[in-house]
C-alpha cells in the first residue's frame, strides 16, 4: 500500500522524513512516498506528484503551527479527499492539538505525536492491507521494537517546532514600495493605499505586522528617520510570513526585501495588478515553491477589496484568528 507523507516547513519535513524512514520497517507492506527524496530531479514535478496522490491509499498531513494553513498542505489534503472512500487522511499533530485545527482539516481525525496515538495510526493502516496485514503480536512486536528510533526523532523535532515558535516577533512582514514614488503626493497617495492593508492585517485580523512605512508619511521623512535596510532585513527574519504589494512595475528594495523572504523560506504572498510586472524568475517562483502565491487583479479589484479579503481569508492565507 502506498502512503503519502505531506509536509511543508523545516520541522514538518524532519517528521515526515523519519516517518518514510520508519514505517516501513514495522509494517513491511508500506511504501511511503515522500516529495523531497522520491521525485527525480529534472522531471515535471507537478505531473509526477498529481499521478502519486492518485495512486495512494493513505495520506499523513504533518502539521505544525506554522503550516496548517499552508497551501501546499491544503491542497495535497485536497487531493487525496476526492478519493475519500478509498484513502485515510490523517493530520499527524506536531505542536498542536486537536481543537487548534480548523477549516477543511478539522473534519480528519487528527493523531498526536506520542506512542499511544501513533499505534493507533500503525493499527489503523495494517488495518487497510487486507491479506498483506500483520498479526495483532506482529505488529505489537515490531511497533515495540522500531519504537525507539521513531521517538527520538519526533523529541527532537517537537523540541525545535517549540523553540521555532518563540523567534518570530512578527506574524507578517508588509513590503510595499517606499523610494521609488518621485513625487511626495505620489508617495502620500500609494501610501494611504497601502495603509488600507497594514490596517486590516493589523486591526481586522489581529496580527502584527511590521511596514517600514508605518512611520513614514512622507518623502521628507527619509531624511529624518533613521530607516535602514539593515533593520528591516532583521525584522524580516522575524517574521512569519511575508506579503508584497506591488501595484505597478517599478524599481524598489521590496523586490530584494521578496527575495530575502524567499532565501529565510517564508510563505509569502505576492499581491499585484499584472503578473508580467513581477521579473521572470519571480513570476515562476510558485511552479516550484509551494511557500509562495501570487495574486493578480483577478482576485482583488481595489485595495478595499483587498483589505476586506485580507479579513475574509486570514485563516487560510496567515493561519491566526482576532
Amino acid at each position: 500500500m502506498k502512503v503519502f507523507v505531506s509536509w511543508s516547513g523545516e520541522v514538518s519535513h524532519e517528521v515526515a522524513k523519519a516517518m518514510k524512514d520508519w514505517l516501513p520497517n514495522v509494517i513491511q507492506a508500506v511504501d511511503v512516498f515522500l516529495s523531497s527524496d522520491d521525485i527525480a530531479k529534472g522531471s515535471h514535478w507537478f505531473h509526477e506528484l498529481s499521478s502519486v496522490l492518485d495512486e495512494c491509499e493513505f495520506g499523513i498531513l504533518c502539521l505544525t503551527r506554522d503550516n496548517c494553513s499552508a497551501p501546499w498542505i491544503l491542497y495535497e489534503a485536497g487531493a487525496l479527499g476526492k478519493r475519500f472512500e478509498e484513502a485515510g487522511i490523517v493530520p499527524l499533530l506536531i505542536d498542536l492539538k486537536a481543537t487548534d485545527l480548523s477549516g477543511p482539516l478539522a473534519q480528519f481525525n487528527a493523531t498526536l505525536l506520542d506512542r499511544e496515538e501513533i499505534e493507533k495510526l500503525v493499527t489503523v493502516i495494517n488495518d487497510q492491507l487486507g491479506a498483506a496485514q500483520l498479526t495483532e503480536k506482529q505488529l505489537q512486536h515490531a511497533f515495540a521494537l522500531h519504537w525507539p528510533d521513531l521517538e527520538t526523532a519526533v523529541k527532537q523535532a517537537a523540541k525545535k517546532a517549540s523553540a521555532g515558535s518563540d523567534q518570530f516577533l512578527y506574524d507578517v512582514f508588509l513590503s510595499t514600495p517606499m523610494a521609488a514614488f518621485s513625487t511626495d503626493k505620489a508617495y502620500q497617495s500609494s501610501r494611504a493605499q497601502f495603509k488600507k492593508i497594514f490596517d486590516a492585517l493589523k486591526q481586522n485580523c489581529g496580527l502584527s505586522v511590521y511596514w517600514a512605512a508605518e512611520k513614514i508619511e512622507s518623502i521628507s521623512d527619509f531624511d529624518t528617520l533613521d530607516v535602514s535596510v539593515l533593520d528591516d532585513l532583521k525584522a524580516l527574519q522575524l517574521s512569519r510570513q511575508f506579503v508584497l504589494v506591488y501595484p505597478e512595475k517599478l524599481v524598489t528594495s521590496a523586490l530584494f526585501e521578496a527575495g530575502f523572504a524567499l532565501a529565510l523560506n517564508r510563505f509569502s504572498h505576492y499581491f499585484v495588478r499584472d503578473r508580467d510586472h513581477l521579473p521572470f524568475l519571480m513570476r515562476e517562483i510558485p511552479g516550484s515553491n509551494p511557500h509562495v502565491r501570487i495574486h493578480t487583479h483577478q482576485d482583488w479589484k481595489d485595495y478595499d477589496d483587498l483589505a476586506e479579503k485580507m479579513v475574509r481569508y486570514k485563516l487560510k492565507w496567515f493561519g491566526k484568528q482576532t
